[in-house]
C-alpha cells in the first residue's frame, strides 16, 4: 500500500511541479520532495531478479518502476520542471484564475478497510530504444533519453488509451495513432516499446498475449510505411539479447513472433538469422537456435507442416520440428510385441462389435498382470494391458480432437479398469507421450482431457513432468504448458466449487426462512425435508472443496519439491565434477521456479509456513533459497 500511495503522489509531480516551484508553497513542496526521496531510498527490492526481463543492464539499465519515475522526476527538477509534452493552456489565463473564487479541496482520507484491497505489483520499466536508435534525420523527432520525464509522460498517455480501449483492438489501435504530440516525439518507437513492455511483463501481462499481438498487427496495417521497420528493429534487439533474457519471456516472445509471422505470410528477413543454423551444429543448446526451434514448433501449431516447409528457406530446414504424426506401437506385429499386438487387434475387434466391458477386458487375458518385461512393480499394476488399452484407444480417437474426447468418454471404464493406482496413471502418461511424441500440441490437449474426464489426478501429471523420463524435454515450452494447464485446473476447480458452495448456502438460508414461515405443520414438515436436502448439498460441496484444496496443496508442494531436488542434484554433480554451476540449463530451470512462485502467488502464499518449514529450509543451497527470499519480498 505504501508503494501505491508514493507512486500516486509521484505521478502528479510532472503536472504540478512547475506551478509549485515558483509559488509561495515552494518550501512545503521541497519538503514533500525530500520526504519522497527518503521513502524511495528506504525501499528494499530483493524481488528484482524475479521480474527482470534481462539479467544484464547492457545496453540499457533494468530499473524498477518507482526508481525509474523518481530518477525522471529528479532530472525534471534539475531542469526547472520543464518538459516537451504537457500542454498547459491555463497559463494564458493564470492572472484571471488567481483572482477568481477559490474552491477548498476536501481532506483526503484513506478507506478504513484495506485488508482485501489488491494493490499493483512491482514491475521493471521495459526499455529497448534509446536516443541513438532513432534515425538522425530532420523529419524524424528525437527520442528522449530513458531517464527523461517526457518518456514517462508519453508512456502514460499510451497506457491510458490501452486501459480504456483494450476490449476493441481496432478502436484501440486507431486511438493510439491519434495521440497528440507526434511532431515532437517518434510515436512509432514509443508504441512498439510500450506494447513490447506489456507483452514481456512478469509474472504475467496485464492483458492477454493475444491482445498485444493483435494490436501490433493492427498498427502495422495502419502504419505500413513506418511501424513495421521499427518493429523489425525491436525484434532484432531482443533476438541479440536472448542469452540474458528470462526464460519465461523467451518463450512468450517466441509465441508472439510465431503469431505475428502467421499474420504476414511468414515473411521475414531470415538471412539475418543464418547464424542459428551454424550454432545449431556447434552448440544446439545455444539460446538463438533453441528460440528459433520453438518459433517453428509454434508455427506448426498454426499451419500445416508442408506449408511451413515451403515458406521457410532451405537453410533453416534443419531447425524445423519433425512432421507431426502418431506412434502406434502395435500397428505391425513384430517378434518383440507379438502378444501385445495380437491382443490390441482383438481389442479393436471387440470395440467395433460394441462388446461390453468384461468382454473387452477378456481380450487382454493373455497378457500378464504385472510389468511388460517381468520386472517387479510396487505397487503392482497391469502394465502390458495398460499399454495395449491406451495405445488402442488413442489410435481409435486420433483422427481429431472431437474423436479423442468421444473415445475417452466412451472407454473411460475400460481405462480405469487397467489403471488401478498412481503409478499406473504415470505410466499412462508415458504411453500417451510415446504415442504423440511428434505431435506435442495434441499431447498438451490430452493433458486437459485426462483432467477434465477425471482419468488422472493433477499430482500424477506433476510427478510425470518431473520424472527422469521427461528430463530430456525439460527445456521445451510444451512441457511447461502442460504444467501450467495442470496448476490452472486445480485453481479453477477450487474456484468453481467455492461458487457452488456459496450458492448452496444461500439456497439453505432461503429454505430455512421458508420453514420458519410455514402456516401449518404439514407444510412445515415438507419444508423441513427441503432444509435437510439443502444441508446435505452444502455438506457435499464442503467435502468437495476440502478434497480439491488438499489436491491443490499437494500439487504445489510436489512442484516446489521437485524443482528443489532437480536444482540441488545439478549443483552437487557440478561441484563433484568441477564443472561450472550456473549453466544455461540451471538458469532456465531457476527462472521456471521463480515464475511458478510469483505467477501463482495467491495460492503459494497460503502455503508459506509449510514451504518454509519443509522445503525452503536454511540447509538447502543458497542459490535455490534466494528464489524463495525474492518471492517473499515480492508479496510483502
Amino acid at each position: 500500500m505504501r508503494d501505491f500511495l508514493l507512486y500516486s503522489v509521484m505521478q502528479c509531480l510532472p503536472w504540478i511541479g512547475l506551478h509549485f516551484n515558483d509559488s509561495k508553497d515552494e518550501v512545503e513542496f521541497e519538503r514533500l520532495l525530500d520526504i519522497l526521496e527518503t521513502e524511495i531510498e528506504k525501499r528494499e527490492k530483493h524481488y528484482m531478479p524475479s521480474i527482470r526481463v534481462w539479467s544484464s543492464d547492457n545496453p540499457l539499465p533494468q530499473i524498477e518502476y518507482m526508481d525509474s519515475l523518481w530518477l525522471q522526476i529528479k532530472n525534471m527538477r534539475n531542469n526547472n520542471w520543464e518538459d516537451n509534452w504537457i500542454i498547459r493552456p491555463y497559463v494564458a489565463f493564470e492572472s484571471k484564475l488567481e483572482s477568481s473564487l477559490q474552491h477548498p479541496l476536501p481532506q483526503f482520507e484513506l478507506p478504513a478497510d484495506l485488508e482485501h484491497t489488491q494493490f499493483p505489483l512491482p514491475y521493471v520499466v521495459f526499455r529497448i530504444f534509446d536516443t541513438p536508435d532513432v534515425p538522425n534525420r530532420p523529419e524524424v523527432p528525437k527520442l528522449p533519453r530513458f531517464n527523461s520525464i517526457d518518456r514517462f509522460l508519453v508512456e502514460d498517455a499510451i497506457m491510458n488509451v490501452i486501459n480504456s480501449k483494450n476490449l476493441t483492438k481496432k478502436e484501440c489501435a486507431e486511438s493510439l495513432l491519434r495521440i497528440s504530440g507526434r511532431s515532437s516525439m517518434p510515436l512509432n518507437y514509443m508504441l512498439v516499446e510500450v506494447l513490447f513492455g506489456g507483452l514481456l511483463e512478469l509474472p504475467v501481462p496485464r492483458y492477454s498475449e493475444l491482445f498485444y499481438g493483435s494490436i501490433l498487427v493492427q498498427l502495422c496495417q495502419l502504419m505500413a510505411d513506418h511501424l513495421p521497420q521499427v518493429l523489425a528493429q525491436a525484434v532484432a534487439y531482443v533476438y541479440e539479447r536472448l542469452d540474458t533474457m528470462n526464460t519465461v519471456l523467451v518463450d512468450r516472445f517466441g509465441s508472439w513472433f510465431a503469431y505475428f509471422l502467421s499474420n504476414f505470410k511468414y515473411h521475414w528477413t531470415w538471412s539475418e538469422w543464418e547464424e542459428c543454423v551454424k550454432l545449431n551444429k556447434t552448440d544446439p543448446n545455444h539460446p538463438k537456435p533453441k528460440f528459433l526451434k520453438e518459433v517453428f514448433l509454434k508455427l506448426l501449431w498454426l499451419t500445416f507442416y508442408e506449408k511451413l516447409k515451403d515458406v521457410i528457406p532451405d537453410e533453416f530446414v534443419t531447425l524445423l520440428p519433425v512432421k507431426p504424426g502418431y506412434n502406434h506401437k502395435f500397428a505391425e506385429i513384430t517378434p518383440e510385441n507379438s502378444l501385445q499386438a495380437k491382443c490390441a487387434k482383438a481389442l479393436i475387434e471387440s470395440i467395433k462389435n460394441k462388446e461390453v466391458l468384461d468382454m473387452m477386458l477378456g481380450s487382454l487375458d493373455p497378457l500378464p498382470d504385472g510389468a511388460i518385461d517381468g520386472r517387479e512393480l510396487d505397487p503392482v499394476y497391469p502394465e502390458a494391458k495398460l499399454e495395449v488399452v491406451v495405445q488402442t484407444i488413442l489410435r481409435v480417437g486420433c483422427k481429431s480432437i472431437s474423436h479423442i474426447s468421444v473415445a475417452l468418454n466412451r472407454f473411460r471404464d475400460l481405462i480405469m479398469a487397467v489403471m488401478p493406482n498412481q503409478d499406473a496413471k504415470v505410466c499412462c502418461l508415458k504411453i500417451t507421450f510415446s504415442f504423440f511424441k511428434t505431435n506435442h500440441q495434441l499431447m498438451c490437449i490430452m493433458i486437459e482431457k485426462y483432467l477434465n474426464f477425471q482419468l488422472i489426478e493433477p499430482s500424477c501429471i506433476v510427478s510425470w513432468i518431473f520424472s527422469p523420463y521427461m528430463l530430456p524435454h525439460f527445456d521445451r515450452l510444451y512441457l511447461w504448458q502442460m504444467l501450467d494447464t495442470t496448476i490452472k485446473f486445480c485453481i479453477k476447480r477450487c474456484d468453481r466449487i467455492k461458487v457452488e458452495l456459496e450458492k448452496s448456502k444461500l439456497k439453505l438460508n432461503d429454505k430455512k426462512e421458508q420453514e420458519a414461515g410455514a402456516p401449518d405443520p404439514d407444510i412445515a414438515e415438507k419444508r423441513k425435508q427441503l432444509v435437510q436436502a439443502a444441508e446435505e448439498e452444502v455438506d457435499h460441496y464442503v467435502k468437495l472443496l476440502e478434497d480439491a484444496e488438499r489436491s491443490q496443496k499437494e500439487v504445489f508442494l510436489i512442484v516446489v519439491q521437485r524443482f528443489i531436488m532437480i536444482l540441488t542434484d545439478h549443483i552437487v554433480r557440478s561441484e563433484q565434477e568441477s564443472r561450472y554451476t550456473q549453466t544455461l540449463w540451471f538458469r532456465c530451470t531457476r527462472d521456471r521456479l521463480r515464475q511458478t512462485l510469483v505467477k501463482y502467488r495467491r495460492e503459494v502464499k497460503r502455503y508459506m509456513v509449510t514451504l518454509q518449514t519443509l522445503l525452503f529450509t536454511p540447509e538447502i543451497e543458497p542459490k535455490i533459497l534466494e528464489c524463495f527470499t525474492q518471492f517473499k519480498g515480492y508479496i510483502a
